[in-house]
């Protein structure tokens, strides 16, 4: 995993997968968290993104997702506990076959490989607002895709002062 710590700081190289399907996205949630985040995870060093991408959904997801176009770079700033996190992290339009996970109104629990269980469902584009999505700027975008890739940076309020020098 790219991921690497320089002092009060950690570095995390991720992918995410955008899936969509009849005005819902699938998203997940760790463990006892309150926040949701699409599924994706971790590149590992000398992997493509797409690769990486393809890996974490056939890990986390149990099926093969078709890997379609990138829709945004995002560098993010946030807080986990003591840990000053800078992630950047790429978003991929993904496609699931038709049959897989098709049950909108199902959740289907999961265990990383430590062991720390997961939770997937289905939510509305309209009801983004009423659940703790992150990254933030999810909830906007998602229900309108871009045409081309865009660069999204987002500094959430626990962030330090460093991370809002230009």
């Amino acid at each position: 995993m790219i991921v690497f710590d320089i002092g009060s700081w950690r570095f995390t190289y991720r992918v995410g997968a955008i899936i969509i399907r009849d005005g819902h996205v699938l998203l997940m949630r760790m463990g006892a968290n309150d926040f949701w985040f699409v599924p994706g995870g971790r590149v590992e060093a000398g992997e493509t993104a797409q690769v990486a991408l393809k890996r974490e959904v056939t890990e986390e997801l149990g099926v093969t997702g078709e890997v379609g176009r990138l829709l945004w770079t995002n560098e993010n700033f946030f807080r986990m506990n003591e840990t000053h996190c800078h992630e950047l992290a790429l978003y991929f339009l993904v496609t699931l076959s038709k049959d897989a996970h098709r049950d909108l109104s199902m959740t289907f629990i999961g265990k990383e490989a430590d062991g720390t269980p997961y939770e997937c469902a289905w939510h509305s584009l309209e009801s983004l607002a009423k659940i703790r999505l992150v990254p933030r700027f999810l909830v906007r975008a998602l229900p309108k895709l871009p045409h081309a890739p865009e660069h999204v940076v987002e500094v959430d309020p626990p962030a330090t002062p460093e991370t809002t020098k230009g």
